[in-house]
């Protein structure tokens, strides 16, 4: 089976309430080591984050990895294609 691949960038949104001089809160926290973990998950950034992943997988798409950072998160995607380049079916 073949595969077709893409990268997408998960910016961080900055969500209801938060004030300008603030840092928005955030999905994940990453350290001065680059080690990220998981905190103050709010639900209105957990259903950006699902909208953003069943958008992808009603695409086709089918989640690989994902690496977050302090701005946002990278995830690889791929989806099986035919000899043609056309997604499979």
């Amino acid at each position: 089976m073949k595969y077709k691949y893409t990268i997408e960038f998960f910016a961080l949104k900055p969500t209801a309430g938060d004030a300008e001089n603030e840092a928005p809160k955030r999905l994940y926290e990453c350290g001065e080591t680059g080690e990220c973990t998981i905190r103050d998950v709010r639900r209105d950034q957990m259903e950006y984050l699902q909208g953003f992943m069943n958008e992808m997988g009603s695409e086709g798409w089918e989640l690989v990895q994902v690496l977050f950072n302090r701005n946002g998160a990278v995830s690889f995607w791929k989806r099986a294609v035919t000899d043609e380049g056309n997604q499979e079916i």
